[in-house]
Order: C-alpha cells, then sequence, then structure tokens
C-alpha cells in the first residue's frame, strides 16, 4: 500500500505544474502529506493522477517493447551468421529442388495458427516459385485430441504420394477432423484405403511424428507454427511479408543453409 501511493504521489507531482520542492518548503511534511491525501480525494486530484499514471505505463510499455524487439532483432541477426541446420530425412518437400530457399514448417493440424500458417506457405510458394521449397514437419501439441491421429493419416497419405493434397484439406476441414474424416478423405482422393489404414496405424508413422517432434523441441519449438528460413527461426504465425523480408535478405547474397 506504501509502495502504490509512493508510485501515485510522484506520478502526481510529475503531472503538477507547481515545483514540489517550492510548494513543500514552507510547510511541514504532516501538513504536505494531509494535502496531498485530500487532493487524491477530489475529482481533479483523481483525474490527473490518473493521467499520470497512465502515461507512466504507456512510456514504460513503449520502453519493454522497444527492448523486446532490439533483442529479436540481435537474435534473427546471429541466426543469419549461423543459422539452424534441420534434419529434414522423411519429410515430404514442396518446391524446386534446388530452391536457394528452404522453409521447414512445425505445425499441428488441429491448431488454428498453424492454419493460417498454411496458408502463409502457399502464398510465399505462389511468391518464389523457383526460389522457395517448403518442408513440413510434424509436431502435434499433446492437447489437441486429434493433431496426432491427423498427422499420421497425412503420414499414410505421403507413403502413396498425396502428402501435400491430404494436408491442404485437413488445415481446410479443421472442424471435421476424426477418423471417419481421415479415410473419407483417402477415397476422395482414390488412396488405396486399406493400404492407408495399415500405415496410418504403422510404428513408422508414430516414429516419424516422434522423430519430427524431437527435432523441433530440439531447436526451441515449443508451440506451433514454428518455421525455419534457411536455418532462421520465426516462431508464430506471422505474416508473408515478415517471411518475405527473411527471404529477400537470403536471395540477395546471404549463404544457404544446408540440411
Amino acid at each position: 500500500m506504501i509502495k502504490i501511493k509512493s508510485l501515485s504521489l510522484a506520478l502526481l507531482l510529475c503531472g503538477l505544474s507547481v515545483s514540489a520542492p517550492a510548494a513543500h518548503a514552507d510547510i511541514s511534511d504532516k501538513d504536505f502529506s494531509s494535502a496531498i491525501d485530500k487532493y487524491l480525494q477530489s475529482d481533479s486530484g483523481m483525474e490527473k493522477l490518473g493521467t499520470a499514471m497512465e502515461r507512466y505505463f504507456q512510456k514504460r510499455q513503449q520502453e519493454a517493447m522497444k527492448k523486446q524487439e532490439e533483442q529479436q532483432q540481435a537474435e534473427i541477426e546471429g541466426q543469419f551468421k549461423n543459422p539452424a541446420k534441420i534434419d529434414i530425412t522423411g519429410s515430404p518437400v514442396k518446391g524446386p529442388a534446388n530452391a536457394k530457399v528452404t522453409i521447414v514448417e512445425f505445425s499441428d493440424f488441429q491448431c488454428p495458427y498453424c492454419r493460417r500458417g498454411y496458408e502463409t506457405m502457399e502464398q510465399l510458394a505462389k511468391a518464389y516459385p523457383n526460389d522457395v521449397k517448403i518442408v513440413f514437419k510434424h509436431f502435434p501439441l499433446p492437447f489437441h485430441n486429434e493433431a496426432e491421429p491427423a498427422s499420421k493419416a497425412a503420414w499414410a497419405a505421403q507413403q502413396q504420394g498425396k502428402f501435400w493434397e491430404y494436408h491442404e484439406e485437413l488445415f481446410k476441414n479443421q472442424d471435421k477432423l476424426g477418423s471417419e474424416y481421415y479415410v473419407e478423405l483417402a477415397k476422395s482422393l482414390k488412396l488405396d484405403v486399406e493400404k492407408f489404414k495399415k500405415d496410418m496405424a504403422s510404428e513408422a508413422a508414430a516414429k516419424q511424428i516422434k522423430t519430427d517432434t524431437e527435432i523441433g523441441q530440439k531447436n526451441g519449438i515449443q508451440g506451433t507454427p514454428g518455421f525455419f528460413v534457411n536455418g532462421v527461426a520465426v516462431k508464430g504465425a506471422y505474416p508473408a511479408e515478415h517471411f518475405k523480408g527473411i527471404i529477400e535478405r537470403w536471395l540477395k547474397g546471404a549463404p544457404a543453409a544446408k540440411s
């Protein structure tokens, strides 16, 4: 309570047009404190105090945001010099094999933010058809009940050469995720349904998903979506323009990351 009152007093004095030392010089500490208490209880005092506190906290927030942005930028610069090396063995890849930029995506088919990430990847693939390839990594979050089954279904579709088509429909139909839908989707894509079911339930499917998740965790991925643009981390569903800034830097001369 004392700290709050002290802060309020300091902020109030900062907002007053009179000089605090001059106002305080001719009265005792007790009288000065009493006068301040009375003023704080008045409508005018409360309004001025509220304005001063609002400005104070806005300034602190702006300072914190600026510091965070500076730290993030410093981290990104460090990653350009020492990009992460992500093992993409066994992962589906879309785009030209000799693309200058590889985006590795860690994603969860049930995550709404991952759908936004999927849409952003589609935009980037169209914007850079010759320079960007996309690699998908499974990272099902434990609190999404259908995330792992959906990943296993997508992996099973991959075994028949239809991962990207299957992956697209999963993201577009997140409200339908479930065992019946996975089979229906396999049928609509003309997959061998019996093989699909067998592959989906296989140890190989579970192993690949576990491996992808461990690779993500090892490289600092804790939530979804998470991306690495030639080894530069982008954690979250950032808009396409954010990715383009990193892509353009790589295209203008930064060395390509080795997978």
